[in-house]
């Protein structure tokens, strides 16, 4: 099962800090995969936070010729597979959880009660929130059932009022830190400390102020990307999604004696496109596409490659 590979424990010293320094959930172990480690992972830095102590999650990738294998990897290593270098669901977990606490610390004054976790659940599904403040003052209060995690990202739908007090929070939203999903949540009527219907999952949970986020919102990945033979070209087509306001369109020929050569880039096309032909494709070659969205914050992850042999 995936587990922290070092238990937090007191410094010896008050004067000396202490670092967690060996963290992560290892995905190909029994009982886990990649949705288990993108869950504990953040579980473990906001435990840890709370509690005082600095961590550092490791590896970013793993070498192939040691014990680790790819296994550790917060993104994949080289195994010369098309998935080489691409982000875990704990990437970006991880990048949400130090976008929203890495300036915040734990707030003790913060008051969070309410939970209510069905009975069946209690013994093996602790509820742990904790309040943390950020350097602009503004709160924002973390949750999670704290039990063992199911590979397939699967997990009951349980609901529960929570009641957070000394937040100054005023227009709340909900945040799912490891998918980084935010969505707007109202106070119960008659009140402006007490939300209805949160979910308590094996996952944390954020809520914050609406204007907790002081930082540009990049655009979603295109999604479904295809590519088909049509009238003498390649035809690509994508989804777009939020925040989108362009797509950039990118090509890789591989040559059999040259092997795989640059990406280049062929289009930039406005966020209502989401075809592209290629007429210009030279013939006997295999051809890889990806595509990125953009807008003027930056460019989102890349799609998925999709190649055919032209």
């Amino acid at each position: 099962m995936g587990r922290i590979l070092q238990k937090p424990c007191a410094s010896s010293s008050k004067d000396i800090s202490f670092f967690d320094d060996e963290f992560n959930a290892i995905p190909s172990w029994q009982g886990s995969d990649e949705s288990v480690q993108a869950k504990y992972v953040p579980r473990g830095l906001l435990y840890n936070l709370a509690a005082g102590v600095k961590t550092f999650p490791w590896l970013l990738t793993a070498a192939t010729d040691g014990n680790e294998y790819e296994d550790f990897g917060i993104i994949h290593g080289l195994t010369y597979h098309e998935t080489d270098f691409t982000p875990r669901a704990v990437f970006g977990a991880l990048q949400n959880t130090n976008a929203l606490f890495s300036e915040a610390k734990l707030d003790p004054s913060i008051e969070i009660a309410g939970a209510e976790v069905p009975s069946q659940f209690r013994a093996d599904y602790p509820f742990l929130a904790y309040g943390f403040r950020a350097l602009s003052g503004k709160a924002i209060v973390a949750y999670w059932l704290a039990g063992h995690s199911s590979p397939g990202d699967v997990f009951p739908p349980i609901y529960s009022e929570l009641t957070l007090k000394k937040t100054g929070i005023e227009h709340p939203v909900l945040i799912d830190v490891v998918s980084g999903e935010i969505k707007r949540v109202a106070w119960k009527k008659g009140t402006s400390d007490t939300l209805e219907a949160l979910p308590l999952r094996d996952t944390v949970i954020a809520i914050a102020d609406e204007s907790y986020f002081d930082w540009p919102v990049l655009p979603e990945t295109p999604s479904s990307l295809n590519v088909i033979f049509s009238e003498g070209s390649l035809k690509l087509t994508w989804a777009v999604h939020a925040e989108t306001k362009g797509v950039n369109v990118e090509r890789q020929i591989i040559n059999g004696s040259a092997g795989r050569g640059n990406w280049q880039k062929l289009a930039r096309l406005p966020a209502v496109t989401t075809e592209y032909s290629d007429t210009g494709v030279p013939r006997g070659n295999s051809v890889g596409y990806r595509v990125r969205a953009f807008n003027d914050a930056g460019e989102s992850a890349y799609s998925n490659i999709v190649r055919v042999h032209w």
